[in-house]
């Protein structure tokens, strides 16, 4: 599809899905949303495409809902159940869209996030921000319940009594405070943050797409699932990994200690 609220490039394995609405802080539109969904279906199939970098267009990353969208007038509340309702099966969507799709996901924070864009940035396996961004719930502030995944992932990365606390304050974060939380894995100065981004989602796409695959998927569904389910399928997905010409070349290299067992495959500087 022809894409006007996202950028989407791929270069080098690397796929990088880029909010383009930075007048609005890049809030998302239906479109928005919409796009974001097929980009990533897009890019599920395309074989050459190693690791997803999902970013936003000058200050903001992204701003959830945008409410300029909301069908006005108060007494229409068919129209505006109606619009919600769309809305968030597009944001479903895309959110269970990041979460599952097996390749490595990247959040690169630029600026701003606000109440849906949490759900993006938790939906990604890692995120990354620059020192200044700032990060707010936001849906208290406009009378609506928390959303767009957060009830999955928020408590589980940061502690229940936290996300309460956060969800319920709707106090602003900042960048330092978000890397003492878990929320984010580290923090940039603007000037270091675009090279830094490039050299982690390098070292994504140079790992084994298969491998990091499987282990987003049991990370993911070993929260709901026993101890007995869990090392099951961890011996399933083992089953399948060593009979990947990846692990023969591993072996290789480990046996005549050509390569280091401990050697860090994905570096985050």
């Amino acid at each position: 599809m022809t894409y006007q609220h996202i950028g989407l490039e791929v270069a080098a394995g690397v796929a990088t899905i880029e909010f383009s609405r930075p007048d609005q802080l890049n809030a998302s539109s239906q479109r928005l949303l919409r796009e974001t969904l097929e980009a990533l279906h897009h890019l599920e199939r395309r074989e050459d495409v190693r690791a997803i970098v999902v970013t936003g267009q000058g200050r903001g990353f992204n701003s959830g809902f945008d409410l300029k969208e909301i069908p006005h007038g108060g007494d229409d509340r068919a129209a505006i159940h109606d619009h919600f309702r769309t809305t968030a099966l597009y944001w479903h969507a895309m959110i269970h869209m990041l979460t599952r799709i097996r390749k490595p996901t990247l959040a690169a924070i630029n600026g701003k996030v606000a109440g849906g864009g949490l759900g993006i940035m938790l939906a990604c396996d890692l995120a990354v921000s620059v020192d200044t961004a700032t990060l707010v719930p936001a849906w208290m502030s406009i009378g609506i319940a928390n959303d767009t995944g957060t009830s999955y992932a928020l408590s589980r990365i940061v502690g229940f009594r936290r996300a309460m606390e956060w969800l319920m304050s709707n106090r602003t974060l900042d960048a330092r405070e978000a890397l003492a939380w878990g929320l984010v894995n580290r923090i940039y100065s603007d000037s270091a943050f675009p090279e830094a981004v490039a050299a982690i989602a390098a070292d994504l796409a140079a790992a084994p797409t298969h491998v990091l695959g499987m282990v987003k998927e049991r990370m993911h569904q070993g929260w709901t699932q026993s101890l007995e389910e869990c090392t099951e399928y961890e011996v399933q997905n083992v089953m399948i990994s060593v009979n990947h010409p990846h692990f023969q070349q591993c072996l290789k290299q480990f046996i005549t200690k050509s390569r280091r067992s401990d050697a860090v495959i994905v570096r985050l500087p």
